[in-house]
């Protein structure tokens, strides 16, 4: 039997401690620690494409309508950040936060090993507090490749390294999302058309290994305890209106947070579109 840590009875302390401010009145959908500012994005048809248009790079015609397929029903788990976290944003003045938890904690100070919120819901295709993001890309001839920049971050790690607490990020082309997280006793991701892996197909989890590997250095300046390298994510496409899903989401628990910090998504001729992620 699994019995929580002091570190994650500390997040969950941390967590009812938020639910608390907001029953008081005690506005948390902005942060501003700092320069510049994380503000929550509504979970509407417009706040997903705002959220599209604040992260691409080209003619904003390009993009179509976007949705949140699924968000954890508490707290506020999307964000759009102007503030300068963890070398995002990469180019431009903001970024979008998804996270399986609260987006809002991003800049805290890490005083918490396991900063986390419970935000609750049904499970979906096998995870816990699922967030799945989707954009419509429209591809105009000439462009054959599909690139974005982002780093994974997560409370997992170092503790629930290996374990069956797997919190993950997938990237996806087509109609639908087609990942399945497994269950709690099979910590297996099964997400044959993701593209966000490395050559090997090593996924971007808090199990992550070889490039994908998590660093408590890369995390600085966040309130995560690990994070990967910058990474370039691409993948071939072809001209027409195309689907991109992202999701990040937890398997086996709810407490701790993950988040995905992306950047510069854009369109682009490239010689050779090699799917799969390298370094930024």
């Amino acid at each position: 039997m699994h019995y929580p840590s002091m570190k994650r009875l500390t997040g969950l302390l941390l967590a009812a401690l938020l639910a608390g401010a907001s029953i008081f009145g005690v506005s948390a959908a902005v942060s501003k620690s700092g320069s510049g500012k994380i503000v929550s994005v509504p979970r509407s048809d417009k706040g997903a494409r705002d959220l599209a248009k604040a992260i691409f790079e080209g003619n904003p015609k390009r993009l179509g309508n976007s949705k949140f397929v699924t968000t954890p029903p508490g707290n506020n788990p999307i964000a759009v950040s102007n503030k300068r976290l963890a070398g995002f944003p990469q180019r431009g003045g903001s970024f979008a936060i998804l996270t399986n938890g609260c987006a809002r904690l991003a800049d805290m100070k890490n005083k918490f090993g396991s900063t986390g919120c419970r935000n609750g819901g049904l499970k979906i295709r096998g995870a816990r507090d699922v967030t799945i993001w989707r954009i419509k890309v429209k591809v105009p001839k000439g462009k054959n490749c599909l690139s974005f920049r982002f780093r994974f971050l997560s409370e997992e790690f170092p503790e629930f390294v290996s374990s069956e607490y797997n919190d993950a990020f997938i990237a996806e082309l087509g109609r639908a999302p087609r990942w399945n997280a497994g269950s709690k006793t099979d910590p297996s991701i099964l997400a044959r058309h993701n593209f966000a892996t490395t050559g090997n197909g090593k996924l971007i989890s808090a199990n992550g290994a070889g490039l994908t590997r998590m660093y408590r250095k890369t995390a600085r300046g966040t309130t995560y305890d690990g994070a990967t390298r910058k990474l370039r994510a691409s993948t071939p496409i072809k001209p027409g209106k195309r689907l991109l899903h992202l999701s990040i989401f937890d398997q086996g628990d709810r407490q701790y947070d993950s988040a995905v910090f992306v950047d510069r998504l854009k369109l682009r001729n490239a010689n050779k579109c090699k799917s799969g992620v390298v370094k930024s």
